[in-house]
């Protein structure tokens, strides 16, 4: 598999970008996490979709239901979701684009605050932190993330060296 990816960079396929961009005009507050901030970090490794983290708030939810109706995708009514329960979803036409309302070990308000900005397909784009995408990896109970954090914490000993 053909990695398109470069540390810095966040690349994003068209369909993604698609997606992405309909975010903005409709105020849509979200983080890229999973293997595409991974990869943004330094760590180079397959990533097979683009993670969103969605602020989970009545407004933010209102706002990409309007983001995605022009796309004829669609997520459920935020009333029907309780605040108890973590949601993945995955729209019918972007299957490579995952929504996540919560990830281990960062709340959405820490994630936004610390992200880093970049651009993607001349979009500005919302990044989880290092320090963050570590915290997440390394709460999960899976072992590819609980290798990423170890391979973020290792690039990251790697920049601290002094030459």
């Amino acid at each position: 598999m053909e990695l398109k990816a470069q540390a810095g960079k966040l690349w994003i396929d068209p369909d993604e970008s698609e997606v992405v961009r309909s975010f903005p005009a409709s105020g849509v507050r979200f983080v890229v996490v999973g293997g595409r901030a991974v990869q943004f970090h330094g760590h180079m490794r397959p990533a097979k979709d683009l993670d969103l983290l969605i602020e989970f708030s009545a407004t933010n939810w209102g706002n990409l239901f309007s983001a995605l109706r022009p796309l004829n995708a669609s997520v459920p009514e935020f009333a029907t979701l309780s605040a108890q329960k973590r949601y993945q979803a995955r729209l019918a036409f972007y299957p490579s684009v995952e929504f996540l309302t919560a990830i281990d070990g960062v709340t959405f308000e820490e994630a936004w605050a610390d992200a880093l900005e970049t651009i993607a397909h001349d979009l500005t784009v919302r990044i989880v932190s290092r320090v963050h995408l570590i915290a997440s990896k390394a709460s999960s109970p899976r072992l590819t993330d609980v290798e990423d954090a170890a391979a973020l914490r290792a690039i990251g000993k790697l920049r601290e060296r002094p030459f």
